[in-house]
């Protein structure tokens, strides 16, 4: 391995961030059943699940309930930059009845049902 290389990666784990994992709401991804098809084989299930954008979900402070986004935009106390934001908030999850009453995605036998307002008022849903 050269002297270049053995550098990138022992650097590259320190370059990354990503966001933290929110502990308040478990996530419960509404499955959706697809289907692999080919030439030789036929169709078969393949097991699959459909997952809410990130935009419409909740990001807060990670020891806190305080938000990290709210009506202004990103929180200049917990994200005054893109690596301070990923080390200090967190992205929760969406539970079942979450992705119903307050998304309007329904799981159906073979897909799931978008409602275009949810029972809660929200307008769209984004998968």
């Amino acid at each position: 391995m050269s002297a270049h290389r053995l550098l990138a990666a022992l650097l590259a784990p320190g370059l990354a961030c990503s966001q933290q994992l929110g502990t308040v709401v478990p996530e419960a991804s509404p499955p959706m059943r697809l289907e692999r098809c080919t030439v030789g084989g036929g169709c078969k299930v393949v097991p699959a699940a459909v997952t809410l954008d990130a935009n419409w979900r909740w990001v807060h402070e990670k020891t806190g309930y305080d938000n990290c986004f709210g009506e202004t935009g990103w929180s200049s106390q917990f994200c005054p930059d893109g690596q301070k934001c990923a080390e200090t908030c967190a992205i929760e999850g969406v539970d079942a009845a979450g992705y119903e009453k307050v998304y309007g995605v329904k799981s159906l036998e073979n897909g799931v049902e978008l409602e275009f307002v949810a029972q809660s008022g929200n307008v769209g849903s984004r998968l």
